[in-house]
């Protein structure tokens, strides 16, 4: 009896060293509401049940073993959910209009994260697989609805949308975040694009660099993007610069970023586009009231701009579940079709309205 309960302490005494030494956890977003979507198309708008209208709908999985030495080892796994429907993942679709007409805005199954690497206290940390961009890590820090949802991510109508929807991810890529230096950080990411017979067709990288302490953001990121087709032959180059900083006055958080994007879609075709965003964000009884007016301003071809207004408002119920609603309207010059669904004629007004309920676990 004295060695069973010895053997049990022991067991135990492992099993608790392992546990400390190394964590999984599951988390995830389910986010469902009403949306009335007018996109611009002939047909008409469209009334649903939409999946994502404040944070996009998802599961995932992250863990770390502590190595020893101040070095981890980390993994995470996320994936996209279309909870309107109950589908476990969203599927890989194209692109059909823009800087990246044809090219995947998400690779299916585990969409948004598939990482694993290594952190060092005295390092930082690098990862390997498919993961979010340099710049949209500055963005998303900036934005006052985080690109998160279907009213007012920035990257909707920043870029001339060359970052829309997924495309503020890459795959086959090796990123490095410094540690905090006095609130001062670094990241660089290179995503190689895999293609047989050159090094450099269809990669992408990314530099940036930040400073958050106390009240004040600062963030500054470079995005280049390469475009080669199946025979070899580049087709493109997008060269995104993104400039922003939020100051939180307690009562009232304001943000502000500027955008400069050249693309070059054939090669030897550029055409220049400069980005503006004013917004705030303020706790407001339970919750928070997010606002922002943006500009896409075409430097190369006139009567091509478009601007976006975004408002909305996030109810807290609890800690992880809330209410939200939320309106956008985004005004296109004869020239542009920011926001318009594929079959709408350009220079047309694209609006979002919605109300629903996220719950996080």
């Amino acid at each position: 009896m004295k060695k069973s309960l010895l053997a049990l302490a022991v067991l135990g005494a492992f099993a608790g060293a392992a546990s400390a030494q190394s964590s999984v956890t599951v988390y995830g977003i389910v986010d469902l509401g009403f949306a009335h979507v007018d996109d611009g198309s002939a047909a008409g708008s469209k009334n649903g049940i939409d999946s994502g209208g404040q944070s996009a709908s998802r599961i995932g999985f992250k863990g770390t073993e502590d190595l020893g030495n101040g070095l981890k080892a980390l993994f995470q796994l996320e994936a996209t959910i279309a909870a309107d429907t109950g589908a476990a993942f969203n599927t890989a679709t194209a692109a059909t209009s823009g800087p990246n007409t044809g090219l995947s805005n998400n690779s299916g199954g585990f969409n948004r994260f598939a990482t694993v690497g290594l952190q060092s206290a005295a390092f930082g940390t690098v990862l390997l697989g498919r993961q979010t961009s340099v710049i949209k890590d500055a963005y998303d820090q900036i934005d006052p609805f985080g690109d998160g949802g279907t009213v007012g991510a920035i990257s909707s109508i920043f870029f001339n949308g060359a970052l829309a929807g997924d495309f503020g991810r890459i795959s086959n890529s090796v990123k490095y975040t410094s540690n905090s230096f006095s609130g001062f950080k670094a990241n660089a990411a290179y995503g190689f694009g895999e293609t047989v017979g050159d090094t450099g067709a269809n990669s992408n990288y990314g530099l940036g660099l930040g400073y958050a302490n106390g009240p004040l953001n600062v963030q500054f990121a470079y995005h280049n993007q390469d475009r080669t087709n199946a025979a070899l032959v580049q087709t493109g180059e997008n060269k995104l610069m993104l400039l922003g900083a939020t100051y939180d006055f307690g009562v009232v958080k304001l943000h502000g970023a500027y955008a400069d994007t050249k693309l070059e879609a054939p090669i030897g075709t550029e055409v220049k586009f400069r980005n503006y965003m004013i917004g705030a964000s303020a706790p407001i009884g339970p919750g928070t009231l997010f606002a922002s007016y943006s500009a896409n301003d075409n430097r190369t071809v006139g009567d091509s701009d478009a601007q976006k207004f975004a408002i909305s408002y996030s109810y807290d119920l609890s800690k992880r579940t809330n209410l939200y609603t939320g309106y956008s309207r985004t005004s296109n010059d004869n020239g542009s079709r920011i926001g318009l669904g594929g079959t709408a004629p350009l220079g047309e007004t694209a609006s979002i309205f919605n109300v629903g309920i996220r719950h996080k676990f």
